[in-house]
């Protein structure tokens, strides 16, 4: 699960989780590491092609009756009466038959750890990005927290051209009510085509249409644009 810049910096400030860097994750792999991967690999390869061979062998050896039998069949059809077959030998020369698994065929494996021992270092919320301390980012921040603490559910709104999605519950039980587009400066002209837009997508998708703007005195304020025949 991936969080985003706000939902990270959101749960470190109410103490509900902690943040770690881990260095060698982002870092160019050394020759060593990259020799070390391959080794990792040939394992797992190895240990699949072994864990597949038993299972053939096993699958073999409940059918090795049927396979005689069939042999033996063939051999009296073509007049061949004296038949002796070996169940040993015969099961061996099946087993010599299995072909050796393909690397394209190995099952994807998913480890539960890192396979390398990896540094882990605690870092403050500034590292996050995008940021969530300053320029636009904070002011994002504030308002995905202010939401929050409204008990409001809170997704990415890019998939409808706004920041949050606002949802009265669990998005998954629910549709959002209302599409959120932060105000960054609030002394910068929207020009009307602008709020058409916004407001016509709105009614388009059976949301509302909301800004959301930090104001001078340090709160979190919202504006909701109605769209009908008008702009109101």
């Amino acid at each position: 699960m991936a969080l985003t810049s706000e939902e990270a910096a959101l749960l470190v400030e109410k103490g509900i989780c902690q943040l770690f860097e881990v260095p060698n994750l982002v870092m160019k792999p050394s020759e060593e590491e990259k020799q070390l991967i391959k080794e990792l690999e040939q394992n797992v390869l190895s240990e699949q092609t072994e864990a597949l061979r038993k299972r053939k062998i096993e699958q073999l050896s409940q059918k090795i009756d049927i396979i005689i039998a069939g042999k033996r069949q063939k051999l009296l059809s073509k007049g061949i009466t004296d038949v002796k077959l070996d169940k040993q030998a015969l099961l061996q020369e099946e087993i010599n038959k299995l072909p050796k698994l393909a690397p394209a065929h190995v099952l994807t494996h998913l480890p539960t750890e890192h396979y390398m021992d990896t540094e882990k270092k605690k870092v403050a919320i500034d590292i996050l990005k995008p940021s969530v301390v300053e320029g636009n980012g904070a002011i994002k921040f504030k308002i995905f927290k202010d939401l929050w603490e409204k008990k409001h559910h809170i997704t990415s709104g890019s998939k409808f051209g706004c920041d949050f999605l606002v949802y009265p519950g669990d998005p998954v039980k629910f549709h959002a009510t209302y599409m959120v587009q932060c105000v960054y400066n609030q002394e910068a002209t929207m020009r009307p085509a602008e709020l058409v837009a916004f407001g016509r997508l709105s009614v388009t998708v059976n949301k509302l249409a909301v800004f959301a703007f930090y104001n001078s005195q340090e709160q979190v304020e919202y504006q909701t644009l109605q769209w009908h025949d008008n702009v109101t």
